[in-house]
């Protein structure tokens, strides 16, 4: 009678055993899936400089800190969920044109005063 309950006890561990070990790779999978999605989630909220910004901020003297990073991508943030596709975003540093669907910022300048802006719309003031 008592090998009965042994061998029950014996079974009993190799099942167990055997379903963490199963376990083991769904975890995993489900960490690396979670961490790729982190991944391409920042990846998408990344805010990108095209060619001619990037030339207007070096000429205009426009230099950008982590907190201005920030402050552009949120203002690209709420112009999306408003619907908008190119958005003047004001700072009280400077003023960026961002198309909002790339998150990519278009040009920069330092001030409002005496220009035109086009194709715009809408404007965030962050």
């Amino acid at each position: 009678m008592s090998r009965k309950i042994t061998n029950f006890s014996i079974n009993e561990i190799r099942l167990q055993q055997s379903l963490k070990s199963k376990k083991a790779p769904q975890s995993n999978n489900n960490f690396n899936d979670i961490l790729q999605s982190n991944i391409n989630n920042l990846r998408k909220s990344e805010v990108k400089f095209s060619k001619h910004a990037n030339e207007r901020l070096a000429e205009r003297n426009i230099t950008l800190t982590g907190n201005d990073l920030k402050k552009v991508s949120q203002a690209i943030d709420i112009a999306k969920r408003k619907g908008i596709n190119n958005s003047l975003i004001v700072t009280d540093e400077a003023i960026y044109i961002a198309n909002t669907s790339s998150r990519t910022v278009i040009t920069a300048m330092q001030s409002m005063k005496g220009k035109v802006f086009t194709n715009v719309d809408g404007v965030v003031n962050i």
